[in-house]
């Protein structure tokens, strides 16, 4: 299995053990929210989003199974979306769009999720805005357009398997 990190972090600015540098850097949403406008932080959060749907279109995925899933019912509040969480849950099939939403709302906090496809995708989000794609091919047409919309990708194991 092909597994990559995919981040808004510029690998340049590790150290010699990985580590990212720039201390000024925002990590999460609520952080996000005060050093940068909502317009670039839902042009970053986009990004992220394309992204997964950018490896599962090359894949010829349409869809992915939720196989963990936790909710946090403040921020599923402050985000509105109390109906979206209502009709997910752990097995359930989900479509693009529902991926794209799952997506928007683990980036902000609101639930943290992990999806798969059986052996042939998955997607896992961490801590400070990192994300983990894994995939049974290599997909080097869609890492290249990642990487041509400002993301970086980082051959990388995923810490959530």
């Amino acid at each position: 299995m092909y597994s990559w990190r995919i981040t808004k972090y510029n690998p340049a600015k590790r150290n010699e053990s990985g580590h990212y540098t720039d201390l000024d850097e925002w990590t999460c949403f609520s952080e996000g929210e005060k050093k940068l406008t909502m317009d670039e932080y839902l042009d970053i959060e986009k990004r992220y989003v394309d992204a997964i749907m950018i490896v599962m279109d090359e894949m010829n995925i349409d869809s992915l199974f939720i196989e963990s899933l936790e909710l946090y019912s403040k921020e599923i509040k402050v985000q509105d979306a109390r109906e979206f969480i209502a009709k997910l849950w752990v097995g359930k099939k989900i479509n693009k769009s529902e991926i794209q939403g799952i997506a928007r709302l683990t980036l902000r906090n609101a639930v943290w999720c992990k999806l798969r496809l059986r052996n042939r995708f998955f997607v896992h989000f961490g801590y400070d805005y990192y994300m983990f794609i894994g995939v049974s091919d290599s997909c080097t047409k869609a890492l290249e357009k990642i990487k041509s919309i400002g993301l970086y990708v980082e051959g990388y194991d995923s810490p959530y398997l």
